[in-house]
């Protein structure tokens, strides 16, 4: 399998495929690009997230949200002050993240698809690509169900939760300012 960086496309060898995998390429990030966005002489790190193509979520491991790009807030609805120290579950209006113990202490977070990519993430490093999942948004007797493409990938201390698609539409449309 392609290893790419997800971040300037450059080549960056191969690593062994996963069984039943169907993707030919991985990403993850090379040096240039570590040191470049996450290094000494960083770049602005909202300035950097704003300039993705899709909704950029960065979590960090207490499953609390650090920051959003403007894709990911225009389609949250939300600016970074209601984004910035809550837990995902809670930016995301999970239904179950309403009841008591909140986000990552019901009996249903065990199931969450994103939690779990995220939380796997973070501590093992091993991204997601294009992951189903989904979540019930809105209070738990009055919710809807929204289904995602969702990719993550760690980069020093936090993960970065790309969402690709939104209920069958590429999230990168769905969130554009222009429609």
């Amino acid at each position: 399998m392609r290893k790419v960086c997800s971040w300037c496309k450059i080549e960056l060898g191969t690593v062994p495929c996963e069984p039943f995998s169907k993707s030919s390429i991985t990403y993850g990030i090379c040096d240039e690009c570590l040191n470049t966005y996450f290094g000494p002489q960083q770049i602005g790190f909202l300035d950097f997230i704003d300039s993705l193509n899709a909704p950029v979520v960065v979590i960090d491991g207490t499953g609390s949200v650090s920051s959003a790009n403007i894709k990911a807030r225009v389609l949250l609805q939300k600016e970074l002050p209601h984004i910035e120290g809550f837990k995902g579950g809670d930016v995301f209006e999970c239904a179950f993240a309403r009841l008591p113990g909140g986000c990552g202490e019901t009996i249903h977070c065990d199931a969450c698809t994103i939690r779990n990519a995220v939380m796997e993430t973070f501590l093992t490093g091993k991204s997601h690509l294009k992951t189903p999942a989904y979540l019930l948004h809105g209070v738990f007797d009055d919710n809807h169900e929204i289904r995602f493409l969702i990719s993550t990938e760690k980069v020093k201390d936090v993960v970065l939760l790309r969402i690709d698609e939104v209920d069958g539409s590429r999230a990168a449309q769905v969130a554009s300012p222009e429609g």
